[in-house]
This record gives C-alpha cells, structure tokens and sequence, in this order.
C-alpha cells in the first residue's frame, strides 16, 4: 500500500504512527502572522508571551468570537499545513466549523485540560487536530500525548488516568512558526504553566469527507472544504426515470 504513496507523504505517514504527532513548518507564514495579529488585537494585548489576562474566560470567549467570525481566518488556518493534510489525511477534507483557544498562564491551575482523547466524548477516530502555538511551548507550557502503543485504563478519574500514564507521556516542545497535526485518539492534554510565559495556542479538527463521523457530525461541527469534480459529479447525479 505504502509503494502508492510519495517519499515524502510516507515520512509524514511513519512519522504520525510511530510517534503520535508530527511538527512541520507553517506552510504560510503570513497567514501565521495574520491569525496571530488577529489574536492580539482582539485579546488587547499586544505581547501574548507576557500577557496576564485577569478575566480569562471572557478574554478567550472574546478571541474567538473574532477568530470565527472573520471570513478569511479559517481558509488561513488550512493554509498552514494544506500540504501535510493532504499527506496524511487525503485531499478531500472536512474542517470543524470553530476554532478552539487555549490560554494557559503561569501556575494558574484553572484553565486545565484534563487528560482526553477526543473519541471519548463523541469525536471521530478519523479525524487529525491541527495545533497551532501563537508563542514558543516548552515544557510544562506546551501539551502532552501518550505515544502510539502505550497501555492505560480509563478506570477512576482523568487524574487518576493520569498518574497512571505521567511517566510515558511526552510534553511537545514546538516554536512559533511550526505547526503541530497529532492523533486526537491517544490520551493527550495540558498540566499547570510551570514556566514563566503565557501559552496561547489554537486548534481546530480535520478529517476525510467520506470517513464516519461519530456522534459530532458533518453540517453540525464540521464542513467540506475541498470537495473533488468526481465527489460533485456523484453527488449531483440523479438516475434517469
């Protein structure tokens, strides 16, 4: 099967299966930029490293009411990694309607995401996350996954599931200007900002038009976005009578 793909398109392939993620360079640096600014000025502040937002929920509630609302963002945000999209997930692709934000600032243990993955609650196994760091993540500032081949159990609470899994999972370290596309099945999520920055980040979900959906379907969460002549000439066909 791997014969019928490229050299390049397979390393992504074996890079994600091996490891659970693969980082790669924003295929659109303007387009960064341009979603970044917009994260500025709708956040007011100007320097998100060192940003301290006192109302947090209300900032990112604010930030992405912006993001979702401005016509070009989510054409930008696919820009930034069209070509590894196509690599590992086909070129006839269904976006989530909305961004999704996530500020963590330093030792604020409030704006946790506790250990998930994201066929838990509904989403399908089919799809890929595409998460983009508005700073530099290091450490406790950036997000963790459980390689591929890791064991775990879901008994007890997300922390206890946690405590299980701590000793195997690996925190992302990832720059801005790379983009992260990770396996949204394996257990993943954030731990308290022990560093002395903010972490800003977005992401949003991407999957094959014609893979099953799950319970959060397409029209409702997600949209075709790069739909082919012979998916059109298919779903346009009626059979003579």
């Amino acid at each position: 099967m791997n014969s019928f793909i490229s050299i390049e398109d397979r390393a992504l392939t074996d890079a994600l299966l091996t490891h659970g993620y693969v980082i790669a360079r924003a295929q659109s640096q303007h387009d960064l930029n341009r979603l970044r600014d917009l994260v500025r000025s709708s956040s007011g502040f100007a320097d998100l490293d060192h940003a301290r937002p006192q109302a947090l929920n209300d900032t990112k509630l604010t930030v992405m009411q912006a993001l979702n609302a401005a016509s070009w963002t989510r054409e930008a945000y696919f820009r930034l990694a069209e070509a590894a999209l196509y690599a590992l997930i086909g070129n006839e692709l269904a976006m989530q309607k909305k961004f999704n934000i996530n500020v963590q600032v330093p030792q604020d243990a409030t704006s946790l995401l506790p250990v998930h993955a994201d066929t838990w609650t509904g989403d399908s196994a089919y799809q890929l996350v595409l998460w983009v760091p508005l700073v530099d993540c290091y450490g406790t500032k950036a997000m963790y996954i459980l390689p591929p081949g890791e064991s775990f159990t879901l008994e007890g609470s997300s922390e206890d599931v946690w405590n299980r899994i701590k000793g195997r999972v690996r925190f992302i370290d990832i720059n801005y200007g790379d983009v992260l596309i990770f396996n949204s099945t394996l257990p993943h999520g954030n731990r308290v900002n022990a560093e002395p920055t903010t972490r800003w980040s977005l992401n949003c979900r991407f999957k094959a038009v014609w893979t099953p959906y799950a319970v959060k379907g397409a029209g409702e969460h997600f949209e075709p976005i790069t739909l082919r002549a012979a998916a059109r000439v298919g779903l346009n066909y009626r059979h003579p009578v």
